[in-house]
């Protein structure tokens, strides 16, 4: 029972596309995800993509503990997933953001970890980050405190555990879930259409009007 991308890789696997894993260790709850085998030597899970805004990611809760959409497309592949995945395991994380003119922006980060629900799903990340989104990394050392992002909660527009006197994930222009601050300046998840889309990777990527896709990948050390 592979439990996750890697797994599938050592066993043989080539070829990118949608399998199933058991991150769970039993037959009988597998999960479909998108693997990705061949970027930086290959054996990624993807926990997040989105590739055409066909599903909003402006969830509750319950959807982002569950996880929404399709791995073949747009997807959350569920925060008590991830949890399951980098709970024993240390991983890496890869963020990638490709534009619309077809360029496509990397960041990449030694450790990543997502605490279980009880936690409320912290984040814990650290470097070193590298990559080619922009000069200073935007998830991890902002240089500002306010937007640093490891150590930092979940929310949704219905569970506010931000480090903010407001709910950042109710905000017009940031609603979704993600790991806030106060709020980000990196936020993967924010809604399609253009306009109310601010700051996915700020300040190289400042409105979604220059989105074309994103995805988050995680693969053990």
């Amino acid at each position: 029972m592979p439990k996750d991308c890697k797994d599938l890789q050592e066993n043989g696997q080539t070829i990118t596309g949608v399998y199933d894993i058991y991150p769970y260790r039993t037959l009988t709850i597998p999960i479909s995800v998108y693997c990705d085998m061949t970027t930086m030597g290959g054996g990624w899970t993807a926990i997040q993509k989105r590739v055409d805004g066909s599903v909003t990611f402006d969830r509750n809760w319950t959807d982002y503990k569950n996880g929404f959409g399709s791995p073949e497309q747009d997807v959350w592949i569920g925060n008590d997933v991830i949890h399951k995945l980098t709970k024993e395991n240390p991983s890496s994380l890869y963020v990638s953001i490709t534009l619309q003119n077809g360029s496509t922006l990397y960041e990449m980060y030694d450790r990543f970890s997502v605490s279980d629900e009880a936690g409320k799903y912290q984040l814990f990340l650290a470097g070193p980050a590298t990559g080619t989104i922009g000069d200073r990394d935007s998830m991890l050392d902002t240089g500002d405190s306010d937007y640093n992002l490891s150590g930092m909660y979940f929310s949704t527009p219905d569970r506010d555990n931000d480090g903010c006197s407001c709910n950042c994930a109710a905000v017009s222009t940031r609603r979704g879930g993600w790991w806030f601050n106060r709020c980000h300046r990196a936020f993967l998840n924010g809604q399609w259409s253009p306009e109310s889309w601010s700051c996915p990777w700020c300040p190289t990527v400042r409105s979604g009007t220059s989105v074309r896709g994103t995805i988050m990948m995680i693969r053990r050390n």
